[in-house]
């Protein structure tokens, strides 16, 4: 009796956890093919302890660089450093709702940002203060800066604030084209990090296999090996919850609810979260400790 033939089976759930090699999209800016892989380089992180810093985080939309800032910003209250915070996102400055004396431009045309902006950098550099900046998506207020002060980071540094330039990305290829734009501007301050969101990728993939294509691509590479430091940001299961509750991580962890809010403290699962979370963010960012402000 002949065999039966076997049926074709569509793997519907066995997706490889290695991704396909697939041409390398473009994102702007010049590409870089023959740099070394990221095994190879030992990135070591500058010391800016003791200096002024003027901390940007800056990346596309929806990527988690406000939850990164509301971060730094309360580790900092935390160490009782002081510094000076402002947001110049051009939709959405929800970093107020989180921390009182957020410094903003008085509008949100192009225009005003940017010329706030230069302002806001003089002001810091003459006062010799730290500072942390929340960029939006979108925020065209830097790039613009950059292509009028193409010696920004030289000027800086010599006002002894030291620009660090935080880049958050999502495992979404075009989150690039901001990192392809300002290193092909000339804007690579020595200290750059480049913040791989894990909290943006797919839940059911290791997080090295969701960022395949960001790792394996040139513009990435090319600022590994110029020195910028890659940091792997740690999901928070109870993000939603928080932002909700438009609380700090602090008070969420703690089970603590504002004043005159209406809403409950997050349950105990949810407060072990977010303090798990906090955790482990202070020993992700332990190599650029010294950048913040």
């Amino acid at each position: 009796m002949a065999a039966k033939p076997k049926a074709d089976v569509i793997p519907l759930f066995r997706r490889s956890q290695v991704l396909e090699v697939a041409a390398e999209i473009a994102v702007g800016g010049r590409s870089v093919p023959d740099v070394p892989d990221e095994a190879a380089i030992h990135c070591a992180a500058v010391d800016l302890s003791g200096r002024a810093k003027a901390l940007m985080v800056v990346g596309s939309g929806n990527v988690g660089k406000t939850t990164l800032l509301r971060w730094v910003v309360e580790t900092m209250l935390r160490l009782e450093s002081r510094a000076v915070i402002a947001a110049v996102d051009p939709v959405n400055r929800s970093l107020k709702d989180y921390f009182a004396g957020v410094e903003e431009p008085p509008g949100f045309s192009p225009a005003i940002v940017t010329k706030w902006l230069e302002d806001f950098l003089h002001f810091v550099m003459d006062h010799k203060a730290s500072a942390a900046i929340d960029f939006g998506g979108g925020d065209t207020s830097l790039g613009q800066l950059v292509a009028t002060v193409p010696d920004l980071v030289a000027i800086m540094e010599a006002a002894e604030v030291s620009p660090v330039l935080i880049y958050v990305l999502s495992p979404r290829v075009d989150d690039l084209a901001v990192l392809a734009t300002l290193e092909g501007a000339g804007f690579s301050p020595r200290a750059t990090a480049i913040v791989l969101n894990e909290g943006m990728a797919d839940p059911t993939l290791p997080p090295s296999v969701a960022f395949a294509p960001i790792l394996r691509h040139s513009v990435y590479k090319a600022a590994v090996a110029r020195g910028a430091v890659p940091i792997w940001m740690p999901r928070l299961f109870c993000a939603a919850e928080v932002e909700l509750r438009r609380i700090q991580f602090g008070q969420a962890r703690d089970g603590i609810i504002p004043e005159g809010r209406t809403m409950l403290p997050l349950g105990a699962f949810d407060r072990s979260k977010v303090g798990h979370w906090l955790r482990a963010m202070d020993s992700r960012f332990e190599p650029i400790k010294s950048w913040l402000p």
